[in-house]
């Protein structure tokens, strides 16, 4: 596998805090100019909205890091159907790889704990800081590789994602969805 010295040692550090990392697609123009195109699809294929069908991947990072991302949102799934009294089964997405199922404990407190918060933002955040966590795991023994550069380009749409996130706009819509839904009731309710 090729070695990105440079291009990995230009690379500002991240952190889960940070409000000013890079654009993932910016990062994405960078990768054109320093990587092989062949590399570069394969770092574009590391995302964290997993596609609806697994896509396999030649690199191991990338792999483990869809399954532990549907394995995440399954245990979601699942937890939210028993909560409802529901079957999960039409919600659920395939898995290829069995390494980091929905069955490992660490996926499986990841999603109770952010079930367990009062608003879906801090949930979110719950989330997401277990995403960044399984993400420090992934990079382990990684250096100047591709590994580390999937890593890293996961990392900036996590940044990206949370960057979205506006309490004031939230909690604006949030009344006005509330304020519809009451509407609506009252409205079918004098029929």
């Amino acid at each position: 596998m090729s070695q990105y010295y440079f291009l990995v040692a230009s690379l500002p550090l991240l952190n889960y805090e940070q409000r000013d990392a890079r654009d993932p697609h910016e990062f994405l123009a960078l990768l054109t100019e320093h990587l092989s195109a062949a590399d570069t699809a394969l770092v574009r294929g590391a995302t964290i909205d997993p596609p609806e069908e697994p896509r396999p991947s030649a690199c191991p990072t990338i792999r483990a890091w869809t399954a532990y991302e549907r394995g995440l949102r399954n245990a979601l799934v699942r937890l939210r159907a028993a909560r409802m009294s529901t079957d999960p089964g039409q919600h659920l997405r395939p898995d290829e790889y069995d390494d980091y199922g929905d069955g490992s404990a660490e996926i499986g407190e990841a999603a109770r704990e952010a079930m367990g918060h009062d608003s879906p933002l801090s949930a979110e955040d719950a989330l997401n800081r277990a995403r960044w966590l399984f993400l420090d795991e992934l990079e382990v023994g990684h250096y100047f590789d591709l590994d580390q550069i999937a890593v890293y380009y996961l990392r900036l749409q996590i940044l990206a994602r949370r960057r979205r996130f506006d309490h004031e706009q939230g909690t604006a819509r949030f009344a006005r969805i509330s304020e519809q839904i009451m509407n609506d009731y009252y409205q079918e309710q004098s029929e």
